[in-house]
């Protein structure tokens, strides 16, 4: 240390600092996300035949292009084909690449939005529209009411041209409109996240957690 000089010095702890920010803001990035498996990385995808999932397909996406072009990408699958873990696998990606991310299920975003009122209500608003990546985990298990689809295209809606969503889903697209109760508020909802998604459908007949076990 001794033998460098003080322009030397200086730059070593300025790129120290640099590094130790971008650490610390990634930890925080994860740590804000939510995720389900925090822990799920792309590179531990497992691409059994049975499976029909595209290697070349999720690493381009794990490369985050699609968040910077404000796409959505859609996974769909029986239950226990390892969605969300992909899902998350994919958050953390964008994580990584310093995105800001919130996973959340849609039945508890929904239940939120409906018991928040005045304040609380935009408080929890801003947080599902304001992030670069929106995961929505559990979508449309079950048939939505008036209020809640509503609030759902509201979502949708303020994110279409700031941010991109990320579904999870038992259900393709098509299955999509009587879920959503039918009507205007369904074309809606779908009109927007459909035309400008990525779908990766998961195959297979046997759950992950069998075949991990």
């Amino acid at each position: 240390m001794a033998e460098m000089t003080f322009d030397e010095r200086f730059a070593m702890i300025v790129d120290a600092e640099w590094d130790a920010r971008r650490i610390n803001r990634r930890t925080r990035l994860l740590r804000q996300a939510g995720f389900s498996d925090p822990e799920a990385n792309i590179a531990d995808v497992r691409y059994d035949a049975d499976r029909k999932l595209d290697r070349t397909k999720l690493i381009e996406l794990s490369n985050c292009t699609w968040i910077r072009g404000h796409r959505n990408v859609v996974i769909t699958g029986a239950s226990g084909a390892g969605k969300s873990w992909i899902a998350c696998a994919l958050g953390v990606a964008a994580c990584n690449a310093f995105f800001s991310v919130r996973y959340v299920r849609l039945p508890e975003m929904l239940d939120e939005l409906n018991v928040s009122k005045n304040e609380d209500w935009l408080k929890a608003k801003k947080r599902y529209t304001k992030c670069d990546l929106l995961i929505l985990d559990d979508w449309l298990l079950e048939k939505l009411e008036g209020k809640a689809a509503r609030e759902l295209l509201e979502i949708v809606e303020a994110r279409l041209r700031s941010g991109s969503l990320l579904i999870c889903s038992q259900f393709s697209p098509a299955g999509w409109h009587s879920k959503l109760g039918e009507g205007a508020i369904a074309d809606a909802v779908i009109d927007r996240i459909v035309y400008r998604s990525d779908v990766i459908h998961i195959e297979g007949d046997e759950s992950m957690r069998k075949r991990i076990g």
